[in-house]
């Protein structure tokens, strides 16, 4: 059976999200959680664990070819969205760290990360070129608020601080017109954001993961 080693979450309709969750390996009174949202294209839940972190890795296998649904659902239903919100909810409840949760993601997992982090108002979010649009991808079949991240921000809501980065190699006329796209929304309602070049990435991305991780632990220690 696939995915046999990982758990899941189910809704009424018996559709499953996998995940790997790994509790952190030292009590302390900082214990956050942090979610890693993958790109398009991975068919296994990454294996990632921290002594001083909760990290949780959802697997999305819906959308166009199981490759990724933007971690949004199918066909209009965002089922994926609802279940991913509800697993972080009763993670960050059972191990309290409700006021200390971050999320990370690249390409499309930087969208779902923008997008999962407002909903569950997050600290902050790190997303590696992201995916602002979806009118360009695979995700799109209905015309809907989630298009669009933009259309969640406004001047009055908390939200994350966001920050996104360029790995340096993308078009001009894509990903980093993405990025100053979404940062100057941010702007526009006073959201704090900061733009930068992205680590380099080694191997599986691990490395990329651990300065992700120093990173958000630098935002909580300035409070």
């Amino acid at each position: 059976m696939r995915h046999k080693d990982l758990l899941y979450i189910e809704d009424e309709n018996e559709r499953k999200l996998f995940y790997r969750f790994t509790p952190a390996a030292i009590a302390s009174n900082f214990v956050p959680l942090v979610v890693i949202l993958h790109g398009e294209g991975r068919d296994e839940a990454r294996n990632f664990e921290h002594k001083m972190w909760n990290v949780l890795t959802p697997l999305d296998h819906f959308g166009y070819e199981k490759k990724s649904s933007c971690w949004l659902g199918e066909k209009g239903d965002f089922f994926i969205k609802d279940l991913l919100q509800e697993l972080i909810q009763k993670i960050a409840e059972e191990y309290e760290c409700e006021d200390h949760i971050y999320l990370y993601g690249n390409a499309m997992g930087g969208y779902g990360a923008i997008l999962h982090g407002i909903l569950c108002k997050a600290n902050a979010v790190y997303a590696h070129a992201p995916h602002i649009r979806l009118q360009e991808t695979n995700c799109v079949d209905i015309v809907s608020k989630e298009n669009d991240l933009t259309h969640f921000l406004n001047a009055t809501d908390p939200f994350p601080f966001f920050y996104l980065c360029e790995d340096g190699s993308t078009d001009e006329n894509s990903l980093e017109d993405e990025t100053a796209y979404f940062a100057d929304a941010c702007k526009k309602y006073g959201i704090k954001v900061h733009l930068d070049f992205c680590p380099k990435a080694e191997d599986d991305g691990t490395q990329v993961i651990k300065e992700v991780l120093d990173f958000f632990e630098k935002v909580a220690s300035e409070g």
